[in-house]
């Protein structure tokens, strides 16, 4: 994975929705689509990807010393092997007509992938819910959940939506609260959803003495001028 170096830190609300037909993205059957092709380089912030590598905080330097590095009697923290890791998709509606097939798993390889929105999300004004299911992520005891916007700030009304281009959030605990409950609830009306999800969720976790990670990207074909260009 690419990386480049960013430090501000940004995220933003979830779009409001309306009336319930479903509770959240944890229903009892869903259209699987596989995706078979391997994931692309993402540009990932320096700083955001020391975050996912789950490295251990170097040890204090004593006083009066002069020398870099771990005192003399002192274990440097052991490099971890990092390997891609397992991860799937959910989109389910909660307004009738707004993702095609009503509820949909997207199985991605090994790694992660991009998702064209565009070919699950219709036009139609309402809500619908996007999960995620990482194998051994919230029973890890080291995890980590990264958010890179990839979408441009917009003006809605006397609101500005959106994070901006390729700033970055670590969302682990409400990410996880998230996936307990309902799942991320977003809006299509003024394509409100895209500034939510346009750019790349990015999720690590130690698992027997490995680190599995794992980038899903969101973009929508149909409105690449509200995604930075990067993307």
């Amino acid at each position: 994975m690419k990386r480049f170096v960013q430090v501000v830190l940004i995220w933003m609300p979830l779009a409001l929705g309306a009336c319930t037909q479903s509770p959240g993205y944890h229903v009892e059957k869903y259209h699987e689509v596989k995706f078979s092709d391997l994931p692309v380089d993402v540009k990932i912030p320096t700083k955001a990807w020391d975050l996912l590598e789950l490295k251990a905080p170097a040890a204090a330097h004593g006083e009066g010393g002069g020398d870099h590095g771990a005192a003399a009697g002192e274990a440097t923290p052991a490099a971890k092997n990092i390997i891609f890791g397992d991860v799937a998709v959910f989109l389910v509606q909660k307004n009738d007509g707004i993702v095609k097939s009503e509820a949909v798993k997207i199985l991605l390889p090994k790694g992660g992938g991009t998702i064209d929105l565009a070919q699950f999300i219709t036009d139609k004004q309402g809500s619908f819910y996007v999960g995620f299911e990482v194998p051994g992520l919230a029973e890890a005891v080291s995890k980590k959940v990264l958010f890179v916007s990839g979408a441009k700030k917009r003006k809605l009304g006397d609101k500005v939506i959106g994070a901006g281009c390729n700033q970055f959030v670590d969302i682990t605990d409400s990410f996880l609260k998230n996936m307990q409950g309902e799942g991320l609830k977003v809006n299509t009306t003024q394509e409100r959803y895209l500034s939510v999800l346009g750019g790349t969720f990015l999720f690590s976790a130690e698992i027997n003495k490995d680190v599995q990670v794992a980038a899903v990207t969101f973009k929508n074909s149909k409105y690449n001028h509200l995604f930075c260009e990067e993307n």
